[in-house]
């Protein structure tokens, strides 16, 4: 009954939180980029306005030069209404991952009685939930490995439930990828910060955080004692959880903690060799155990861009990899070459002996889709090649203001 009643009080107390959105204009060449990543209950809206927030801070208190070196984007983590977020809040702090949530009720782990006491009549629930947390942090963790190739540094900004994307995203990149990336905690509910005991923001007021720690569930561990304290408190937010009314509130001491650090972890960052060459598009392409899996895209002028032809009238393929699991990479590298029309981005599954999964990762303009393909062993040696995945619309407003959509 204690876990009933302290997810009913975090019903009761839970507060919106945030995402992102995009930085100056698509053409120019960025060095590092700010991910902002959000908690529960938390609509794209309410996310580009929190990432705007954190770029005027950074924009008040950087020198130009240092500032005009950033990109600006988001890790959201999709809302599904506030007792389906709290759910996958609980399952996230409950067992580390949802892995081990599926574990439990497979048999496979030994399951604690207070876990299937409180949990089991929620199953239908946590399936689109655990779900959910898949989709989400695959796309995060897809979005982050292709900035590092680009020879970029990042820094995730991550507020509440953010946290728990954040650190179980870092596990998910090599040694290398690690060292240039960085997490600026906010209303922390995690037990860390990237696994270690690193600077972190977490009000004193803050009465998310406070019940979550009173609560003592049998958790594994528990959120980070809050440090930090604001003069006032802000009458916008009775629970001192938001990121934008409590946490970023101009000249408090949050706010000058928070734009602080994040500074100082892009500073402390390495920057990685550039792999693949950013652009105003990119796309992505990642597999298994087989051997070859090979891009292929079809440009606005019909220019069929693959292994055999590496340069396109708009784009090139920059990465062909004929030995390895990818990444293999399509860049159209500015907008001097960009054209109006659609990509067509499609996959051949060039070599190899059973059934692959590919893994596609495209970014246009300000958007990003990640797509898990199935390709079958039959698609193997087919001539019905390449099969087609997405397609990426360009449009120019006359203005020379460009607009993009991905579908497919």
């Amino acid at each position: 009954m204690k876990l009933f009643f302290c997810l009913l009080l975090l019903c009761l107390l839970s507060a919106t939180l945030l995402a992102e959105t995009g930085a100056a204009s698509i053409c120019d060449r960025k060095e590092s980029v700010v991910f902002y990543g959000n908690g529960i209950k938390s609509t794209k809206k309410n996310a580009a306005d929190s990432l705007e927030v954190v770029k005027k801070r950074l924009q008040a208190t950087m020198a130009p030069t240092d500032f005009t070196g950033l990109e600006f984007s988001i890790a959201y983590n999709e809302t599904r209404g506030l007792p389906l977020d709290l759910l996958e809040s609980a399952i996230q702090l409950l067992t580390g991952n949802t892995s081990r949530f599926w574990r439990f009720f497979m048999g496979l782990e030994v399951m604690p009685d207070w876990f299937a006491d409180k949990f089991i009549g929620l199953a239908a629930a946590l399936d689109r939930s655990a779900l959910a947390t898949t989709d989400s942090l695959r796309n995060h963790v897809a979005a982050y490995k292709t900035r590092i190739a680009e020879g970029k540094k990042m820094v995730l900004v991550a507020h509440s439930q953010g946290n728990l994307f954040g650190n179980q995203a870092y596990t998910m990149l090599n040694s290398r990828e690690r060292q240039s990336f960085g997490m600026v905690s906010a209303a922390n509910v995690d037990s860390s910060v990237l696994g270690a005991d690193s600077p972190y923001t977490t009000l004193k007021s803050d009465k998310v955080i406070l019940a979550l720690i009173a609560a003592q569930l049998n958790l594994p561990s528990s959120p980070m004692v809050p440090n930090t304290e604001n003069i006032a408190v802000s009458a916008e937010d009775f629970l001192s959880h938001r990121f934008i009314e409590s946490y970023m509130v101009a000249g408090s001491n949050s706010e000058s903690q928070i734009t602080g650090d994040i500074a100082a972890v892009l500073n402390s960052l390495a920057t990685p060799s550039r792999i693949v060459t950013p652009g105003v598009i990119t796309v992505s392409l990642t597999w298994g155990s087989e051997p070859d899996m090979d891009l292929h895209v079809h440009e606005p002028g019909s220019t069929h861009v693959f292994w055999n032809n590496l340069q396109g009238d708009s784009g090139y393929l920059d990465r062909d990899d004929r030995s390895g699991y990818g990444p293999e990479h399509y860049t159209v590298p500015g907008c001097e070459t960009l054209a109006t029309g659609t990509y067509r981005v499609g996959l051949d599954y060039f070599k190899g002996e059973g059934p692959e999964t590919a893994t596609l990762q495209i970014e246009a303009g300000l958007l990003a889709r990640t797509y898990e393909i199935a390709m079958p062993s039959e698609y193997y040696g087919s001539t019905d090649y390449p099969v087609p995945v997405a397609d990426i619309t360009v449009t120019n407003d006359g203005s020379g203001s460009f607009t993009f959509d991905i579908s497919r």
